[in-house]
């Protein structure tokens, strides 16, 4: 049952002096949570760099009749006036809505859930990644995704945005008040809780470890501004030499889902990095009876010679082979991946399945998509290929992993 100790709500903060008025202009979000707590974000549009104070409830009803956690939080000028508050003290697997206000000024309204402690008969998570403007009727499948019942927890791995040639930090904050504007993913961010990672276009197309430091950091920040993630703010450039945002999910004991980072620590050597691998290692080693490996990147090979990406596994094999025997090890192993703008089955290794969920929105290259469902004859690990776009729906329940395309 959910926590039900009431609490009085905050009082509503006065805007600044010489603030008129704010626009809750870019939704509300949920995000990263664990069996007690949850992130919830948003942000602000003003004209002025002034910060604005706001209070924040989290209430078991959408009527915030029945309000169990209140407070007082700031949307900062430093923070392009986004803001984040840990709600806790809540209950295992349970729903909850929440909003934000500022003077006579409310958000909408957001639904979120904690994690379940004991198994559920099923988890479902909805999975997607890519999402460029260039055609924005495909955006509708935002709307699909947030009437969708059977989704507990949307895992995004990866291109929330396309950088379209941002290198400093306020380039990165527009486009992702671009996307933040967009009412339909505003409505998929209000419905569920998400847990994010990056891939490569949050700072620019098929970077490396090699990337300019201070473009890296400024994609980074900006990432973190609009994501509703319990990660630290990044340090600037210079002060660290990465941001770990590698982490794991539990779901109960049902599940143990792990988000990877294929792009900050790539070199000709490696995809992930040997901190990384030597985690993810540590992580395979748990008493769930699944384990879900979230990689932006495709783990598996699609064997079409020169045409493969400079920054796939397939193109170090040491590390690819290394990857299969370890997740050998794993109990019930499932691999969850993106970024090539299509939807495929592939055989990671025997008894593993990799899922590649469709892009939300961006474009598998038109003149080859006709052909795409003729990828198996050419690449052992490809069972099916398609090009659609929309998102991934994969049901965890029990030992089994079931994998359905909603397009």
């Amino acid at each position: 049952m959910p926590n039900l100790a009431r609490v009085v709500p905050a009082v509503t903060p006065e805007l600044p002096s010489g603030v008129d008025s704010i626009d809750f202009a870019y939704g509300v979000a949920s995000g990263d949570p664990d069996t007690t707590s949850v992130i919830v974000w948003t942000a602000v549009a003003v004209g002025q760099p002034i910060d604005i104070p706001m209070a924040w409830d989290i209430a078991l009803d959408a009527n915030f009749d029945q309000v169990v956690g209140s407070g007082t939080a700031s949307a900062a000028t430093d923070d392009a006036h986004t803001v984040r508050v840990l709600a806790d003290n809540l209950a295992p697997g349970a729903v909850y809505w929440y909003r934000f206000r500022t003077g006579s000024f409310v958000s909408r309204i957001g639904r979120t859930r904690t994690m379940p402690a004991q198994d559920p008969d099923r988890f479902t998570l909805a999975v997607s990644s890519c999402q460029s403007r260039d055609n924005l009727a495909l955006w509708d499948n935002h709307v699909r995704l947030a009437t969708d019942t059977e989704v507990d927890l949307v895992v995004w791995l990866g291109d929330f945005i396309y950088e379209e040639g941002a290198r400093e930090l306020e380039g990165y904050r527009d486009r992702y008040r671009e996307a933040r504007g967009d009412d339909r993913l505003q409505a998929s961010s209000a419905a569920h809780p998400w847990v994010v990672t990056w891939d490569d276009h949050e700072v620019v197309n098929d970077y490396d470890a090699e990337v300019d430091p201070l473009r890296r950091a400024a994609g980074y920040r900006a990432w973190w501004e609009f994501t509703p993630t319990r990660l630290a703010r990044p340090l600037p450039a210079g002060q660290s030499d990465e941001y770990r945002i590698y982490r794991s999910i539990e779901v109960a004991s049902l599940a143990r889902v792990l988000l990877l980072d294929c792009r900050q620590y790539q070199t000709e050597s490696t995809v992930l990095g040997a901190a990384q691998l030597e985690w993810l290692g540590g992580q395979l080693d748990h008493e769930s009876r699944q384990t879900i490996i979230a990689s932006p990147v495709v783990m598996s090979s699609i064997g079409v010679g020169e045409t493969v990406p400079d920054y796939a596994f397939e193109v170090r094999p040491d590390e690819q082979n290394q990857l299969r025997s370890m997740l050998a090890g794993a109990p019930g192993a499932t691999v969850i991946s993106g970024d090539l703008h299509a939807s495929m089955q592939l055989n990671f290794a025997p008894g593993i399945t990799e899922w590649m969920a469709p892009p939300l929105s961006s474009s598998f290259p038109p003149n080859l998509a006709d052909a795409l469902p003729l990828l198996p004859i050419l690449a052992e690990d490809v069972v099916s290929a398609e090009a659609v776009n929309g998102y991934l729906r994969l049901r965890l329940s029990g030992d089994e992993a079931t994998a359905t395309v909603v397009s």
